[in-house]
């Protein structure tokens, strides 16, 4: 079936005939971004969910975004299991960090327009001339009369990331649904067919903010970074004495992962067993020294409530296959080439081992080559029975 025909379908739920308009929806969408521009004040939090099929599986993830927008400036954090991401445009720069961190890097622009909007209003390559205004209805926002309009359009064929995982949308199609007091947006749904080197996957966003205020003025401290935190080049990569200060004894963050074997692995799943997080490389010499010990526990505890995922980071697929052809492991390996891999876990010191407690806590990190019986004894301290 043609992905088009699937587009369809989903969008004829909710079609309705169109209404004419006295501006196009290319008109239109800029006369509701000057008057969101326009407003001293506006404040939203909305729930994403985002699910991803292929032939054979579907994977779903949730998501929160708090935006907070004035005059042009505005601050977004998206809060996922796997932290908690900010964004802060001052009116001419824009820069990226993590909440509680102390590092911030400057977002380099892909183009002049598009990265300087918060995600949720982000246009992905519109095809104006297929846009439509679909509809003109109640926003039902308490307190007011405002009215709202769906405009939908179709997403052109792009090229979405290059390097060693090039990805580009064949198809798409989106739906938004703004006030047309304010411009603030209500809903929106996109859904695109994606094609990879490793094949095709259709992805399915949808938007809802769940509260909404405009009146007032915003704290101007909003769009400033916090004092003591310093510009980067990069965001540090996160090693074993940060792990443990910050996230010891807490739920470890999501981590969702697609295997060399295309099996999905996440550690939502592995909740009651231990788990054992290793993050090699395979030219880490100490990486080599302690596989033995880790493939030993795992043939002797796989079966008793221990999960390990090996996790090759910075490697591309053919070198690692080749390398577990001569060093075979039996346990799951994944690549961080070809997973995203949140901030927590984007790690640079090899190897780095992270145990997660059967109730799903940060137990312990450590790094360099432990060796079977200390690895062993991490394991028994997070509550893994051993003979």
């Amino acid at each position: 079936m043609r992905f088009t025909v699937i587009l369809s379908a989903v969008i004829a739920a909710a079609a309705l005939p169109l209404i004419a308009a006295e501006q196009t929806p290319a008109e239109l969408w800029s006369s509701l971004q000057a008057k969101r521009d326009a407003l001293p004040r506006l404040h939203q939090e909305f729930d994403v969910t985002q699910t991803f099929k292929t032939a054979t599986k579907t994977q779903s993830s949730k998501r929160q975004i708090t935006l907070d927008m004035s005059q042009g400036k505005w601050r977004e954090k998206s809060t996922s299991g796997s932290g908690n991401h900010v964004r802060i445009f001052d009116g001419a720069d824009l820069v990226s960090t993590e909440e509680g961190d102390d590092e911030y890097v400057r977002v380099k622009r892909r183009n002049k327009n598009d990265d300087l909007i918060p995600s949720p209003y982000r246009l992905t390559d519109p095809d104006w001339n297929s846009a439509k205004e679909v509809e003109r209805r109640p926003c039902n926002i308490p307190g007011t009369d405002h009215q709202c309009v769906l405009i939908e359009f179709k997403l052109k064929a792009a090229l979405l990331s290059t390097g060693s995982s090039p990805s580009k949308r064949l198809e798409g199609i989106a739906r938004m649904n703004l006030d047309t007091e304010t411009g603030a947006l209500l809903s929106s749904r996109t859904i695109q067919l994606i094609e990879t080197s490793r094949g095709s996957h259709q992805s399915d966003s949808i938007l809802t903010a769940k509260r909404m205020a405009f009146a007032g003025e915003s704290d101007p401290n909003l769009f400033k970074l916090p004092e003591g935190v310093r510009e980067v080049k990069q965001l540090s990569h996160w090693d074993a004495p940060k792990i443990k200060k910050q996230l010891g004894g807490k739920t470890a963050p999501e981590l969702s992962l697609t295997d060399l074997k295309g099996q999905h692995v996440s550690l939502a799943d592995l909740k009651g067993k231990t788990v054992l997080l290793d993050f090699w490389t395979t030219w880490c010499p100490p990486c080599r020294a302690d596989a033995p010990a880790i493939d030993k526990l795992y043939r002797q505890y796989g079966d008793k409530n221990l999960a390990i995922i090996g996790i090759s980071v910075s490697e591309e697929r053919a070198l690692v296959e080749k390398f577990l052809k001569q060093h075979p492991h039996s346990f799951p390996i994944a690549l961080t080439t070809e997973n995203e891999m949140p901030r927590t876990y984007q790690i640079g010191v090899f190897p780095t081992y992270i145990v997660i407690d059967p109730d799903g806590s940060v137990r312990s990190a450590v790094q360099g080559d432990q060796g079977f019986a200390e690895l062993r004894k991490m394991l028994k301290k997070a509550g893994l029975e051993l003979e």
